[in-house]
Order: structure tokens, then C-alpha cells, then sequence
């Protein structure tokens, strides 16, 4: 009635579940993503498996809400309140599926699983979680399928890559880190640092292209600032800007 599907980021793992459903011949899906982008993204390849066959789509604050379609398309953040929860029975979707089941253990995830009574859920996750949570045991310890980072560069799913392990800026004695106060974490000293390791591990061409994760929001925008007045094109991204602002940079990274 539960089970796991454990395959790291790239391997397809929305497709894989698609199939799924479709096998199954499920006539009512619940998708349950952490945001509304995933949301659009998960209907699109859900789209191409069935066609125009099925009415989907998406249920989220500043989406639309409409509970008449097939296979719904939901974020946590709107379908774990009351007011839209209880728009649908226990039992009115046959296949439930929840992304990044490794979440599974905060309050709103748990309240989502413990109403629905489908007949089937299904967790997808890249990794096991680290706080103590059990996810196996949510799932009756069921995997339906794994197939991991490794398992999947040797089968080419994935493209292979390196990993340079740097060693953070000392200065004055002191190792600057994640840890280190704010103003630390943003003086020249280490941003130039950075960069010319940037520069150095980056790209044959000179121009490096990806992300760059800060232990705090203040921290990301100022390093953002401070990147941009040295000729590069960033943008600081948090869980606090609107959703088109965070669909935005993610279409200028990939442009």
C-alpha cells in the first residue's frame, strides 16, 4: 500500500513515478511538492506521458484551485491547511505521492499522510534523512526502487563531474567559516578569496555558471552585492522572495 523510491537528482525519478500511475491505472493523483515551480515542472512531465487523456492541475496559493481536475499538482505549504484539506475525502485520490519524502517528518508532511487513505503512496527521495527520522519505517520499509549517484554515473544517467575540496581563508589567525560572525563571513579578504578560487577550479572558458550556498540570508545578499560590483552577474535567491522572482533566476542560470 506504501512504498519508497530512492534515485538521486537527474535519474528521472517524476518520470519513473508517471509510469507508474499510468501502470496502475490510477484515475485520481495527488502530487506533493515543497514548491509551486516543482508543482508546474512535475505536471509537464506528467503531461508527456499521458497526453491530453487526463485533466491536470495545479492547486496552490497564486495557482489555481481547481479540485475538479484528475490528477492534482498541490505545494505542502497550501494543501496541509484545513480550509483546502478537507475540499477532498480521505479516500478521494487512488495514488498519493509525495516529493522529497525525506521531509516527511515535519508536522504538515505527516498531516497529509496520516488523511489520505489511498490506495497507493508513494515517497520519492534523493537521500536518507539525517535528523533521526525514520522514513523506512513510514513506508513499512518498502523500496520500490533505488538507484543511486554512483549506480547512476556508471550508467550514464548522469553526466560524471569532479570535486575540489577547498580550504576556507584564514586570516589573522582565524579560520573564516560558516560559523564565523557576519561581518567576517563578507569582508574582501575572503570574497576575493573566493573568487580566485573560482576562477581557478571553474571553467576552461573563464566563465563559471552555478551556486553558491550561504549559512544566512544576509550573508547571500550582501556576497551577491558585493559579486556584481566586481563584474559578475549574480543574484541572491531565499525562501522569502515571491515565487516568479525564484522561477526568474532559475531561467536566467539555465539561458
Amino acid at each position: 500500500s506504501r512504498s519508497l523510491l530512492i534515485s538521486a537528482t537527474g535519474t528521472g525519478k517524476t518520470v519513473l513515478a508517471a509510469l507508474d500511475v499510468k501502470q496502475n491505472s490510477s484515475k485520481r493523483l495527488l502530487f506533493v511538492v515543497h514548491r509551486l515551480n516543482i508543482a508546474r515542472k512535475s505536471l509537464v512531465e506528467f503531461r508527456k506521458v499521458f497526453g491530453e487523456s487526463v485533466k491536470m492541475g495545479v492547486y496552490s496559493s497564486g495557482d489555481t484551485m481547481d479540485t475538479s481536475a484528475d490528477f492534482i499538482f498541490s505545494t505542502i505549504q497550501t494543501i496541509n491547511k484545513d480550509a483546502h484539506l478537507k475540499k477532498f475525502r480521505p479516500d478521494h485520490f487512488d495514488y498519493v505521492i509525495i516529493d522529497e519524502t525525506h521531509r516527511a517528518g515535519a508536522a504538515t508532511y505527516r498531516k497529509i499522510i496520516d488523511y489520505f487513505q489511498p490506495k497507493f503512496l508513494l515517497g520519492m527521495t534523493t537521500l536518507e534523512r539525517t535528523d533521526g527520522f525514520d522514513i523506512f519505517s513510514l513506508f513499512n520499509h518498502s523500496v520500490a526502487y533505488e538507484i543511486r549517484l554512483q549506480k547512476a554515473l556508471e550508467a550514464d544517467l548522469l553526466v560524471s563531474f569532479h570535486y575540489f575540496g577547498i580550504s576556507e581563508l584564514t586570516v589573522e589567525g582565524q579560520t573564516i567559516s560558516d560559523k564565523s560572525e557576519f561581518n567576517s563571513l563578507v569582508r574582501s579578504q575572503r570574497i576575493d578569496h573566493i573568487i580566485s578560487k573560482l576562477l581557478e577550479y571553474g571553467t576552461d572558458t573563464g566563465e563559471p555558471r552555478g551556486l553558491i550556498f550561504c549559512s544566512r540570508v544576509d550573508e547571500a545578499r550582501t556576497l551577491s552585492q558585493e559579486f556584481n560590483d566586481r563584474g559578475f552577474k549574480t543574484r541572491s535567491v531565499s525562501g522569502s522572495d515571491p515565487e516568479e522572482y525564484r522561477e526568474e533566476s532559475i531561467q536566467l542560470i539555465q539561458s
